[in-house]
């Protein structure tokens, strides 16, 4: 659920005459809108979403989609799905093991005949503006591991001079020189999760990382002058309460990272099973959660910080809050982003591949992700074709509202949604124009709260049957 964003992160008012239709006049406290529309509601990092993906979409897809020629970048994910230990909140597609090079070895050359394949299909060698390599833990591998992993890339793709080069790192397992090693790699962004620094919310979820070595990973970073820190925050863990997550964004405040993702925790057990170990009882109330999104959105724009899109937040001399002000912001499976114009290619098991007509999956269960390569062919899972061109409007109206926080609409075409929308506009979350068949829909400030709500008036599976996460 994302915080109330500020004025730099707003859109600019329609430049053409236009009535309003009426002015937001919200009836009801946050807390209240939110009890409301607290059904669940995709994250929206795709349309349509991932739960529309088929079996059907296979190797050949991507392989016919690789084929063509392009001359423009891409963005390669690479995803390492190794941890030591399992965080408990994760949703994320790990294998939990102390093998370190024993399960390590055999995963770089399963990465090896990926990119193998995909270059066997490509029609030239292509240049990669961006480099995400996400997990699981890609600090798991040793500096060894990670030089083999970079060089293995280096061969099959022409790394740009001013690539974008990210990686996610456990704070847990990180050194000084493990720090400088990824920054002579060529990577020049990197993110860690604190998501709390109270040691009790930390035993409560298995992930236990003291403030002090917090504080020496930051160090760490800013010596080895990485361009751009980004740290992981969860609201809603168990033990977590205002009191106890206002030390964890004092101490956020004091470690001044460029950037910041507060994320909503989505309590799932029944989809989840490492959830179950925690208990329902432990965690804290909807009025908690807000009360702690809340502190969090005044104590960070308070500290210099934009808000951007539904989650983030970043110095306004950050790439991402540039972005946001210009109106470059996009969105994919990798949240928030300054590059979504890209083809993204994704290697690695459970991986995506997205393109403007074709999403793709990797296998996600290892052994099927190594069984597809060693028959020689490239581990797709499933996947979606969109060529209907009333989905790709819906995707484009999805994405303005969930970065730009507007949507311009055809009211002949859209008079459904603009009904549903009078009703948000009820409650104070959108403010509505209209001029002729033309109507502009602008997200308020407290929309912000519930701007999955609003883009889900775009998509007609929400109508049908609510699915996703909910919004506290």
């Amino acid at each position: 659920m994302p915080p109330v964003a500020s004025p730099t992160a707003t859109s600019s008012p329609a430049t053409a005459p236009a009535e309003p239709l009426a002015p937001a006049q919200p009836q009801s406290s946050p807390l209240e809108l939110l009890l409301k529309y607290d059904k669940p509601v995709p994250r929206y990092t795709s349309y349509p979403t991932a739960a529309a993906f088929s079996p059907a979409v296979g190797a050949g897809d991507l392989a016919a989609q690789l084929a063509q020629p392009g001359s423009e970048p891409l963005s390669l994910y690479v995803h390492v799905p190794f941890c030591r230990h399992a965080c408990w909140y994760c949703g994320c597609n790990r294998v939990t093991t102390q093998l370190g090079s024993k399960v390590v070895a055999p995963y770089l050359a399963a990465l090896a005949k990926e990119l193998e394949l995909i270059s066997a299909v490509l029609p030239q060698r292509r240049r990669l503006a961006q480099l995400h390599w996400g997990g699981g833990t890609p600090n798991y591998l040793s500096a060894e591991e990670q030089t083999i992993l970079w060089g293995l890339i280096a061969e099959h793709f022409d790394l740009e001079p001013d690539l974008e080069a990210s990686i996610e790192v456990n704070p847990e397992f990180l050194s000084r020189d493990a720090a400088m090693h990824l920054r002579q790699l060529g990577f020049n962004r990197i993110s860690f999760g604190i998501q709390d620094a109270n040691p009790e919310v930390q035993r409560a979820v298995n992930r236990v990382v003291p403030v002090e070595q917090l504080r020496r990973a930051m160090e760490w970073l800013r010596e080895a002058a990485f361009e751009s820190v980004n740290v992981d925050l969860i609201c809603g863990l168990p033990l977590q309460t205002p009191e106890r997550f206002r030390s964890t964004l004092e101490l956020v405040r004091e470690l001044r990272p460029d950037r910041i993702s507060l994320f909503s925790f989505a309590y799932l057990p029944e989809q989840l099973p490492l959830q179950r170990k925690i208990a329902a009882a432990d965690l804290p109330s909807q009025r908690q959660r807000l009360a702690m999104l809340d502190d969090a959105n005044q104590l960070l724009c308070a500290a210099g910080y934009d808000a951007i899109g539904m989650d983030h937040y970043a110095l306004a001399g950050d790439s991402l809050a540039i972005a946001a002000r210009e109106k470059r912001l996009h969105r994919n499976f990798q949240g928030y982003t300054t590059g979504g114009e890209l083809d993204l290619l994704g290697v690695g098991p459970t991986a995506i591949s997205q393109f403007p007509h074709l999403f793709s999956q990797n296998q996600r269960d290892l052994k099927a992700y190594y069984g597809a390569l060693e028959q020689g062919q490239l581990p797709v899972e499933r996947g979606l074709v969109v060529r209907d061109p009333a989905v790709l409007e819906r995707r484009a109206l999805i994405k303005e509202v969930m970065c730009h926080f507007q949507v311009d609409l055809d009211l002949a075409r859209f008079a459904t949604e603009w009904q549903d929308l009078q009703a948000l506009e009820a409650d104070g979350l959108v403010r509505l124009e209209r001029e002729g068949e033309r109507g502009r829909v602008e997200v308020t400030s407290q929309g912000r709260w519930l701007i999955r709500t609003v883009a889900s008036v775009f998509d007609p599976e929400q109508r049908q049957r609510a699915s996703g996460s909910r919004l506290v």
